[in-house]
């Protein structure tokens, strides 16, 4: 594994916290040059700073063509992509019933920033690189928690997007992992404290594994995905079991 990344160049698209530092760091320690994303560049500014290993931060707004074409103009030719982002307008919950055509529409911008993404990286993309999107755990369990219909509708878009593309860009590599909840996530970052205790004790009580998911076991999953040549095409569960109950 290490040989397979010593010098080369890893792209991940993200919020510039959690999975991706996760991410980057292990990717860095097998030798890779690695570039993170975010929409602030002050943000991302100050981690690079705190990291211990070097790294390319470049900002850009993956919800606009645009602003992700310049980017990778910027990045310029590199091996493996990597898909995290998840947009904050992705927030917003609605039962169906009551749902906005504005909610419907912002439920949907995970595809159409990971579609931006995707395009404008294989004009740069080694043709023995990888690229792992990140879609939910949500495609094959449905959640009980109502009003997130659209943006299951979204994640399962991106999903199916990333085995299409498998075939469409082969020899390119094109996987997708599909989490469960997993703690240190931008999206955990808007519940309240009391709510992420419920959810630490739901785990424990529930799941096979008995914890919430971490940064490091979601960097893991996408390791073995990038890695591995005879992976492609795969949606890949990193869950700890919630299917299963």
């Amino acid at each position: 594994m290490f040989q397979l990344l010593s010098d080369k160049k890893v792209v991940i698209i993200g919020a510039s916290s959690g999975i991706d530092l996760a991410i980057a760091s292990k990717t860095a320690e097998m030798g890779a040059s690695i570039v993170i994303s975010g929409s602030s560049q002050d943000k991302l500014n100050q981690v690079k700073d705190l990291v211990d290993f070097a790294v390319e931060a470049i900002a850009v707004d993956i919800l606009n063509e645009a602003s992700v074409d310049a980017f990778f103009e910027k990045v310029g030719n590199f091996d493996h992509l990597v898909v995290t982002a998840v947009p904050d307008r992705n927030i917003p919950r609605s039962l169906l019933s009551e749902m906005t055509t504005q909610i419907a529409q912002s439920g949907m911008e995970k595809f159409w920033a990971t579609f931006y993404v995707v395009r404008a990286a294989v004009k740069n993309i080694a043709p023995d690189g990888s690229i792992t999107l990140t879609s939910s755990v949500t495609i094959s369990k449905p959640s009980k928690m109502g009003g997130i219909s659209v943006i299951a509708a979204a994640n399962a878009a991106v999903a199916v997007f990333g085995r299409t593309l498998a075939l469409e860009l082969s020899p390119i590599r094109v996987n997708a992992i599909a989490p469960g909840i997993v703690e240190d996530t931008s999206v955990l970052s808007y519940q309240s404290e009391s709510e992420r205790s419920d959810l630490s004790k739901w785990a424990e009580a529930s799941l096979p594994v008995q914890y919430l998911g971490q940064a490091e076991e979601l960097a893991q999953a996408v390791l073995s995905l990038m890695t591995n040549p005879y992976i492609t095409g795969v949606i890949l569960p990193v869950d700890g079991g919630v299917t299963l109950v």
